[in-house]
Order: structure tokens, then C-alpha cells, then sequence
């Protein structure tokens, strides 16, 4: 893990696990295809739930 991997070489806790310039264009690509994002509300409305409960037929 991150921590044993700091630990064994007596690096400080906040001490990054990549460098600085490939977590910036991971976060910048992230956010280019929505991730991290609630998915937008749909213009049409979802459908009712069932109850579950069966109708004689």
C-alpha cells in the first residue's frame, strides 16, 4: 500500500505517489469525460415502480 510503500523508506505521509504533472493531466482527463460527476436529470420522466404487489386475474 501507499503507506507501508512510505513507511519503508521513511518518506513523509503527504509525500505524492506521482509526479505533480501526470496527476494534473489524469485529473484534467477525468474531468473531460464527466467523472466524479452526478449524471444529468433526464428531460423525461422515470417510470413508476412497480409495488409488487400481483392483481388477480
Amino acid at each position: 500500500t501507499p503507506d507501508e510503500y512510505r513507511a519503508k523508506w521513511g518518506l513523509p505521509a503527504d509525500y505524492p505517489m506521482v509526479a505533480p504533472n501526470y496527476a494534473a493531466a489524469r485529473s484534467a482527463l477525468a474531468k473531460t469525460m464527466g467523472l466524479g460527476r452526478k449524471p444529468k436529470e433526464s428531460e423525461t420522466p422515470a417510470p413508476a415502480k412497480r409495488t409488487g404487489k400481483k392483481v388477480p386475474a
